[in-house]
């Protein structure tokens, strides 16, 4: 009986976001000496189907992490619904100087306002902070710059709160860097209120508008230490 007890309590706590099966193991082990030895780019990782199931996984958000690198950085595939963007970042100091080097973590939710592939949050002890299924790690080139494409996210359902993309930054030294935006809304999202946008440029946030076309957003934003 108790065995049976010890069962169903690691059943309940290994959620599908915490925990990996042996075969996922073994892929995510594979990709990490893919993505080592330059095989493989962080983009072809994070846009292939096979392994669009990974992305909740501690072991192979940490890969992506541990790999990052400046440059481009695709989020997910060619086919994943929603309007396709491109973010374009740059990171300085309070003084205005580019910082080179910075890790870039971002996270958002589907088209659908959703974390996860099938509910609109994540169940788990991190939450949609560490277990989001579009999310990306990358780093600033030399001159404080970074950019990434997926497609623009929407409010999470039943709910009036406007899109975003979080973001969180940490120096080569690897502390955090505190107050720097944590969220990225859009001018033209509906549900962006005047009110809200007030409100969301008091917390620090930042509001870009469409450069591109209807068909293919361009969004830019600065960030700096408040």
């Amino acid at each position: 009986m108790k065995k049976v007890c010890m069962f169903i309590l690691m059943a309940a706590y290994c959620s599908v976001a915490t925990c990996q099966t042996a075969q996922q193991k073994q892929t995510i082990e594979a990709l990490q000496e893919k993505l080592k030895t330059g095989h493989l780019s962080i983009s072809e990782v994070l846009t292939n189907k096979e392994w669009m199931a990974l992305h909740s996984l501690t072991a192979f958000r940490k890969i992506i992490k541990e790999n990052a690198r400046p440059g481009n950085v695709q989020l997910t595939h060619a086919k994943e619904p929603g309007l396709k963007m491109k973010v374009r970042g740059s990171v300085a100091d309070k003084s205005g100087r580019p910082m080179r080097d910075v890790l870039v973590y971002v996270y958002q939710t589907s088209s659908e306002g959703w974390y996860a592939d099938t509910a609109a949050h994540i169940q788990s002890n991190e939450g949609d902070f560490g277990h989001a299924r579009l999310f990306g790690y990358l780093k600033t080139d030399d001159f404080g710059e970074f950019e990434f494409e997926s497609i623009r996210p929407e409010g999470y359902p039943n709910s009036d709160l406007p899109a975003h993309i979080h973001i969180q930054m940490w120096a080569p030294n690897g502390e955090m860097i505190h107050g720097m935006p944590g969220e990225l809304l859009f001018e033209e999202d509906k549900r962006l209120t005047p009110e809200r946008k007030k409100r969301a440029l008091q917390d620090g946030y930042l509001v870009s508008k469409n450069t591109g076309t209807k068909d293919y957003g361009v969004y830019k934003y600065d960030l700096r230490p408040r």
